[in-house]
This record gives structure tokens, sequence and C-alpha cells, in this order.
């Protein structure tokens, strides 16, 4: 069913629709069926009008990243701190190619949460930096090895790192780090975007993590310029973002 999903989640995004619209109705041209071909480009039109100004998906996706703050150890009590034992870092993607350095084949989102969850190892001397994700149908290696290699690359030692490399998506990552989690508090370290999900999933599973959000696509600007005004690649991205994340959460809810 993983991998079902996994196949057909990139169909349903905006940019493939919109291509998919495009040719239905050069089919229906070559058909000469002037109104289903009429109505097909104006479909492909306004899918990429409306995903491409990214309006709905900027609310929505600013509306699911803060839903949590960055985390701040030194505004949790003593006696919290003290409990915390391991900071979980969630998988995320990687592309292997020994021809360039393991940092630059690691996803951006892989990287920034790495980087987030060293410092806030770094920051509870006596903790376990956790890093899990297996592997991928793009990728036979998994996620966590590289993650994993990487971190002790940038100094975390081995010997307070834990790889978990079985999980395929997060709710096998919350059923599979359950056991060594226990019920003890914990730093939960993933994309702004998916921490509420991921939040869910592991509650779920009667454990309690500490949100530690990073990643975040949405940042605050001081200035607009004119290309605000015009639909834009980025703002495409966006909202295959927020579709992800809304296809991520079904399937979380039907998988559970």
């Amino acid at each position: 069913m993983i991998a079902i999903a996994r196949f057909f989640t990139p169909f349903l995004m905006p940019l493939p629709l919109g291509i998919l619209f495009i040719l239905l109705g050069l089919l229906f041209v070559l058909l000469t069926l002037r109104r289903p071909a009429v109505i097909a480009l104006l479909c492909s039109l306004l899918i990429f009008l409306f995903f491409g100004y990214g309006l709905p998906a900027r609310s929505r996706l600013r509306d699911i990243e803060r839903q949590y703050p960055p985390l701040q150890l030194t505004q949790l009590p003593d006696e919290q701190r003290q409990q915390i034992k391991f900071v979980v870092v969630l998988g995320s993607g990687h592309v292997s190619d020994p021809t360039v350095p393991e940092t630059g084949q690691l996803g951006t989102a892989s990287l920034y949460r790495l980087f987030e969850g060293i410092r806030l190892h770094r920051e509870l001397p006596e903790s376990w930096l956790v890093v899990s994700g297996g592997a991928s149908q793009e990728d036979p290696l998994a996620n966590a090895a590289v993650v994993g290699r990487t971190a002790q690359q940038l100094g975390v030692d081995g010997g307070r790192l834990v790889i978990e490399d079985r999980s395929r998506d997060t709710v096998e990552e919350a059923h599979l780090l359950a056991p060594l989690l226990k019920d003890a508090p914990f730093i939960l370290v993933t994309s702004a975007a998916h921490m509420g999900r991921a939040m869910k999933i592991f509650q779920a599973e009667g454990l309690r993590p500490l949100a530690a959000p990073t990643d975040f696509i949405l940042k605050d600007r001081q200035r607009l310029s004119s290309a605000s005004l015009l639909p834009s690649s980025f703002n495409l991205g966006l909202s295959e973002q927020v579709v992800y994340e809304w296809l991520g959460s079904a399937w979380s809810t039907v998988s559970q």
C-alpha cells in the first residue's frame, strides 16, 4: 500500500494535472471535439493560475508551518530538560552519488533537519541523536545511513548516535521508535510543514514529543517586488507542498 501511495502521489500534483488537461485538450482537438477541448484547456489554465499564484496555498501553508514555534531549550523547565534523552530527526530525501560529498547528496529538508537536530543535541550533552528513514523506490540506500554518516562528519559522537533505517514513512518511524522512546519526553525534529502531522502520529503511539520545527518554506519578507504580482514556479511548489501534506494526512488516517 505504501508503494502504491508513493507511486500515485506525484500524479495528483498541480503541474502533472495541468499537463494532463493540456494533453486531453490536444487530443480532443485532434478528434475535432471542440467543446471538450476548450473545457480541458480552460481547466489547465485555471490550475496553473490558481496554484501558480499560490494565494490559498500560502495562507494554508503558513498556518501549517506556524502551528509550533521553534524550540528554545532555555524556555523549558529544568526538570523537563533533564528528562530529555533523545533528539529524533525524521528522515527525508537524498540521492546516492559517490562523486559528490554526502552533504551534497542530502536533500534540502534533510540538511535543515540534521542541522537543527545537531544544534539541539549539543545543547543537551547527555542526549542521543536519533536519525530515521529507510530506503525508497528512488534510492536503495537508507536515508538514515547517509544522514548518520553526515552527522558524524559534522562532529557528532558515534557513541551518541542511533540509526533507525527500516522505516518507510512517518507512521512506521513512530511505530519503530516507540520501544526506544517509551514514555519520556523527547525532541522531534522535522520540517515545519510536516510537524503538525508528525506530532499527531507520534502522539497516537502514546509518545511525548516536543516539537522542534525547521526548514520553514514561508518566511516573512520586508519588501514586495513586481514578481509578487505574477504566478511563479515557487508558488507552484508551495501549492504542491500543501497538496502533499493533505495527501499524507489522508494516508495516515487510512493506515492507522
